[in-house]
């Protein structure tokens, strides 16, 4: 069913595909995503697994990623990345997505932890509202504990806003005009 929607306008990619428990069921129709996503030429969002299954399964999924020849690093957004993970992914050239969450998984402050440790190149955060406590003020609550840290604005931006710019913008959908108010 994914081809079919693949030409429509507001489609930037194929995602958020991945895996959860790490089965070799999902290992197959992971492959097959990444199959179509190199076939089509289109944006790869990753998902990674929830907690005791993320490192392995992160690892088998940059294995896959990697063993594909055709797909461009540059062009896969690996997701959930937490301390233990975000080395992997960066170092093999991918981007990585922090989803930030309220208690679980990546909080604010976890995640400008990790700017610290890794920079801002190829590293966006990003919020989610799905099966656990969430908080729609998430990417807001990075910003100003980046600010409490001293942070320049600069660098803040980049992560926040002119990286996943630069991401999305290599999709052939993705349509951006920036307000007169942004510079």
């Amino acid at each position: 069913m994914i081809p079919e929607f693949l030409n429509q306008p507001g489609v930037l990619g194929i995602g958020e595909i991945g895996l959860n428990k790490n089965t070799r069921n999902e290992s197959i129709v992971f492959l097959e995503h990444l199959d179509l996503g190199a076939k089509t030429n289109e944006l790869i969002l990753i998902h990674t697994p929830h907690l005791e299954d993320k490192y392995q399964g992160t690892r088998m999924i940059l294995d896959m990623l990697c063993d594909d020849r055709r797909l461009q690093h540059g062009r896969v957004l690996v997701d959930h990345v937490e301390e233990h993970t975000i080395k992997h992914v960066l170092d093999k050239g991918f981007w990585a997505g922090m989803t930030l969450y309220p208690v679980s998984k990546c909080t604010p402050q976890r995640a400008a932890d990790m700017v610290e440790m890794y920079g801002p190149e190829r590293l966006l955060v990003n919020s989610a509202g799905d099966w656990g406590p969430s908080k729609p003020t998430a990417v807001p609550d990075f910003i100003l504990e980046m600010r409490r840290r001293g942070h320049a604005e600069s660098l803040i931006r980049r992560v926040v806003y002119d990286n996943p710019l630069e991401f999305f913008k290599q999709s052939k959908n993705f349509k951006f005009t920036p307000r007169a108010c942004e510079s």
